[in-house]
């Protein structure tokens, strides 16, 4: 990477917030993994391709599992439009490129799910349509951030416990400061519990300490003095 190129401190601590809140719950997993024991924790990122006309080619060109939520000939055709849902990992090249591309533009949201990704497919794409009193259709991209975090607070407990059914998870960014983001966890009594994490918080204690000019003065000192 160049060094021009290179983030701030300022995003390399969102950067690094962001990894450590989305990653740290995720299990590893395991070649020999006991049937008794539920399925590891997965992670996701569910993506609307209607955000960039690139979305859709990287997705199809990284090693990452990726999954259109549209299907046939309506996934062929509406492929650079539509929800996308892609398994990651800390590493992978689809998670560095989410994150210097996409995250704090409205691409989509993260998920932890113990489905794997077909389930997972099959359970969002129940709610890309919705019906309302009046018994009009409408698309719902509950994938954009604003519209998660506005909706999913507000949805009774029969529509929630629906959406939510195999996932522990769902994040997203707040859409007026994306170094905040917000985290929906469905309890036990049905209930909803959304906590709000500050990334570059979160991520400033993780950074290397930077040398500053007495410190390179001491060291350059010290070096003179041991030759």
């Amino acid at each position: 990477m160049n060094f021009l190129d290179a983030p701030s401190p300022d995003q390399e601590a969102l950067e690094t917030g962001l990894a450590q809140v989305f990653f740290s719950p995720v299990e590893p997993y395991e070649f020999a993994r006991d049937p008794d024991q539920p399925p590891p924790l997965r992670a996701y990122a569910l993506i609307d391709a209607s955000q960039s006309p690139d979305i859709a080619i990287c997705l199809d060109a990284f090693n990452s599992p990726a999954r259109c939520l549209f299907d046939g000939e309506v996934g062929e055709d509406l492929a650079e439009v539509a929800p996308w849902l892609v398994e990651l990992t800390r590493f992978d090249d689809a998670w560095d490129w989410f994150l210097a591309d996409g995250y704090g533009k409205n691409w989509g949201i993260l998920i932890h799910s113990r489905l794997e990704l077909p389930r997972l497919k099959t359970q969002l794409k129940r709610f890309l349509k919705i019906t309302d009193e009046k018994g009009q259709t409408f698309f719902f991209k509950y994938y954009r951030p604003k519209h998660l975090n506005a909706y999913l607070p507000v949805f009774d407990a029969v529509q929630m416990a629906s959406f939510m059914k195999g996932i522990e998870t769902i994040f997203a960014e707040d859409d007026k400061d994306p170094n905040l983001l917000r985290q929906h966890r469905l309890l036990a009594d049905g209930g909803l519990k959304s906590v709000v994490h500050n990334l570059r918080e979160v991520g400033a204690p993780m950074m290397p300490r930077v040398a500053n000019d007495d410190d390179a003065a001491n060291w350059l000192k010290a070096v003179q003095e041991s030759a």
